[in-house]
């Protein structure tokens, strides 16, 4: 690795940016991506992801992972009943925790660290409820966050799509919004709940974006061939992600 990754305590919460590598300009600012699960998406794949920052690949940005408290709690925009009986229930602090990465860890950034700033150079992302509660940032903090990535995003949570469909995105610009959205095409298999729907959720999660005024220069949808709910299949959606997302 030839970046840099710090490690934060910030209210609670363990938060490691990654800054890529000085290119040709030592004063260059950076995109910035705020990253749910911590490093866990990017922090393995750091040598890949320099190698693209080298060849002009991939976009160099700052990453910003953010560690949860608890992702049942932090990752959910409202309560709602375990999935599974004996499992705890999903607390619905998703308000608190985005304005704590808004209030919070966003001035601590772009205090401290090479960024720009404004939505078209600010992205979230993360994978399965990060990936909801990266969607549902959106639609919270239209004007801060421009780029979202939602990896395997859980968009079977009780009430989600109904969400995207009554909460307006009319307000997003071109050349500052932009989505990408994966999901592996055997998501769901041997899941007898809600789950099971992983895929044809996620279709339509990008179906309700695509009726409220995004095309195909705004949203991407990426189908991973025969790729599962897993932490190594979210992984390596990553720098594809930061591609489009950035690119």
């Amino acid at each position: 690795m030839k970046g840099h990754v710090d490690e934060i305590p910030l209210d609670g919460y363990l938060v490691h940016v990654y800054t890529p590598p000085v290119s040709v300009s030592h004063n260059e600012l950076y995109p910035v991506l705020y990253v749910q699960d911590g490093s866990s998406l990017f922090l393995s794949g750091l040598d890949e992801l320099e190698r693209g920052f080298s060849t002009g690949e991939l976009p160099r940005v700052v990453l910003v992972g953010i560690q949860p408290v608890n992702r049942l709690d932090d990752y959910t925009p409202w309560k709602a009943a375990a999935l599974v009986e004996g499992r705890p229930a999903f607390g619905g602090d998703g308000d608190a925790y985005l304005a704590f990465v808004v209030t919070k860890v966003m001035p601590y950034v772009e205090g401290r660290y090479p960024v720009k700033t404004g939505p078209e150079h600010t992205g979230i992302i993360g994978a399965s409820l990060g990936g909801l509660i990266s969607m549902y940032a959106v639609f919270k903090y239209k004007d801060i966050f421009g780029r979202v990535g939602s990896i395997s995003g859980s968009y079977w949570y009780p009430g989600m799509i109904g969400y995207m469909q009554s909460a307006s995105c009319a307000t997003v610009r071109d050349g500052i919004h932009r989505f990408y959205i994966s999901v592996g095409t055997r998501e769901g298999e041997g899941k007898t709940n809600v789950q099971k729907d992983m895929v044809p959720l996620t279709l339509q999660a990008h179906e309700v974006l695509r009726t409220q005024g995004l095309d195909a220069k705004d949203v991407l949808l990426e189908l991973d061939q025969d790729a599962v709910h897993r932490v190594d299949c979210f992984q390596r959606q990553f720098p594809k992600a930061v591609r489009w997302l950035f690119g």
